[in-house]
């Protein structure tokens, strides 16, 4: 089991103590790392509350994930439609060589 630590991160000036497994320590800086530079983005293009510029980046990010996982799932999908025409065509290919083989043992 992972042992949960106590780490800081900063964001946009303010410090948070955020438990976190000990495994995944090096995530999270990361992501905390990419939300600063995204947030501070949102800020430099004129948006100036701090929670409006937390929500939009919320969304955006969100947004992200959500094509992502879509391209994704889409990806898969088509694989597996790949994979299922290859079975059908060795099974259709060993089904027309069977009947020779025995043919032959005769």
């Amino acid at each position: 089991m992972n042992n949960m630590i106590e780490t800081a991160i900063e964001i946009m000036g303010k410090t948070y103590q955020i438990s976190c497994p000990e495994s995944e320590i090096n995530s999270l800086h990361c992501a905390a790392q990419y939300l600063e530079e995204k947030m501070r983005l949102m800020r430099e293009s004129g948006v100036l509350s701090f929670d409006r510029i937390a929500m939009i980046t919320a969304l955006n990010i969100t947004h992200q994930l959500l094509l992502l996982e879509q391209k994704k799932n889409e990806r898969t999908l088509m694989i597996n439609q790949r994979l299922t025409e290859l079975k059908n065509k060795i099974d259709n290919a060993l089904a027309l060589s069977i009947p020779r083989e025995l043919q032959s043992a005769d």
